[in-house]
């Protein structure tokens, strides 16, 4: 009997001890969905990520090295969503000690730093003003309602009072982002903002709540070109951005946020640090984590084969396979796009430019992926298949300019995402 009354008694702490562990663990995650990475299969009512930044590691030397000490950093981003609530996402994945950021503020930015009277708010972290990130971890901001246009800049304010050390950042950013000395967060002028840096600093996402129904994000995954290398600065010429204007005006049908995954000088398959972890690595953090991720728009290789001559077209083939392989684990679509003519730039020669078009003659044919854009044909110069239009070329026979990045938007079929 004795043994009876024991065994009872040793199922019933048992099963205590469990359905302890289990509701600690869900109060945990309860309390860490709002700063934590958010996944794409948590629906959180609806949310979908609205911008991102590709982050990297900071330079050996430079502004991302030192880092910043009583400095308020002011950060211009366009989402392309008609809103009603927001949540940030800052980042110290490449910091080497915690990150202490005291106050953030968005508002609708105006012009320069300045901002909108009127539109300022102050965020929070789990009901803190400030927060404390990690390294190695982002952290959401707490949601807030905030009207938010599609034509609308949205300006981030972050104040750090401590130094900060090396930085996660977003080198190129086609954006200059505005720095003061002091507090400035809730500024609203640009007078004391009066250092500029292209780059972004932690700022690696911000989520929306859409006021219409959207069917999720679409991610690009690139190198400079799909950064927007050499488009007007400040203007929102990226190729991505022309995308999501499409995706905001003629589609109707389906309606997809357009986050920018791009770093300059990226490359598929071996990335130096300056250059970024190289894109199959990156997966994880910069789309499949992304909140409504429904798809992915892979453009990558070129910098592979003109830095890596040694590299044969099989090489590069194979790493684009297994970056789809991914995408498919995860349940989204993928999309992939030819590598654009590069004949006239520095690194160009016979042999790089046969592994492009065999790389591409593959792509067209593949049945690999859900779907193909075809930026070669969009971009190539119609007499001299081997280069950029010259009516699209930016110049340095690599990249396009403004109308070459219209060009390479236009010339990918909505219709592939229903």
């Amino acid at each position: 009997m004795k043994r009876v009354l024991y065994s009872i008694v040793m199922v019933v702490a048992m099963a205590v001890i469990i359905l302890s562990i289990v509701v600690s663990n869900q109060a945990m995650d309860s309390k860490n969905i709002n700063i934590n990475t958010i996944d794409k299969n948590n629906s959180m009512d609806d949310w979908v990520a609205g911008w991102s930044a590709s982050l990297q590691a900071p330079f050996e030397d430079g502004v991302s090295s030192e880092g910043f000490e009583d400095q308020t950093l002011r950060f211009i981003v366009k989402p392309h969503i008609d809103g009603d609530e927001i949540r940030v996402r800052l980042s110290n994945v490449f910091g080497s000690s915690p990150l202490e950021i005291d106050e953030v503020h968005v508002a609708i930015s105006k012009e320069g730093a300045e901002n909108e009277p009127g539109t300022e708010k102050q965020l929070t972290f789990e009901g803190d003003e400030a927060v404390t990130i990690p390294e190695g971890e982002r952290f959401f901001s707490d949601p807030i309602d905030f009207e938010l246009d599609k034509n609308d800049e949205l300006a981030v304010s972050v104040y750090v009072e401590e130094p900060t050390g090396p930085t996660s950042w977003h080198p190129r950013s086609i954006q200059t982002s505005y720095i003061a000395s002091g507090n400035h967060s809730d500024t609203v002028e640009n007078s004391e903002f009066e250092e500029g840096e292209e780059a972004w600093f932690w700022l690696d996402g911000i989520d929306v709540k859409p006021k219409e129904s959207i069917d999720g994000a679409v991610a690009v995954v690139g190198s400079s070109i799909d950064n927007g290398n050499y488009s007007t600065i400040d203007a929102n010429q990226r190729w991505t951005d022309y995308l999501a204007k499409r995706f905001n005006n003629e589609s109707p049908s389906v309606r997809l946020s357009v986050i920018n995954a791009a770093i300059t000088a990226n490359q598929l398959i071996n990335s130096p640090p300056e250059k970024g972890e190289h894109m199959l690595g990156r997966l994880d953090r910069d789309v499949f984590s992304q909140t409504g991720i429904q798809a992915m728009i892979l453009h990558g290789g070129l910098n592979d084969i003109r830095h890596h001559p040694e590299y044969s077209a099989e090489k590069i083939i194979n790493q684009m396979k297994e970056i789809s392989r991914k995408a498919d684990q995860q349940g989204i679509q993928i999309y992939v796009a030819t590598l654009t003519p590069f004949k006239g730039s520095g690194m160009y020669s016979e042999e790089k430019e046969r592994t492009r078009q065999e790389v591409n003659d593959w792509i067209r044919s593949s049945s690999e992926f859900d779907g193909i854009i075809d930026f070669d044909k969009a971009l190539r110069d119609p007499d001299e298949p081997k280069q950029i239009n010259p009516e699209l070329d930016s110049g340095d026979g690599l990249h396009p300019n403004n109308q070459g990045y219209e060009k390479m938007a236009d010339g990918v079929d909505l219709e592939m995402f229903e």
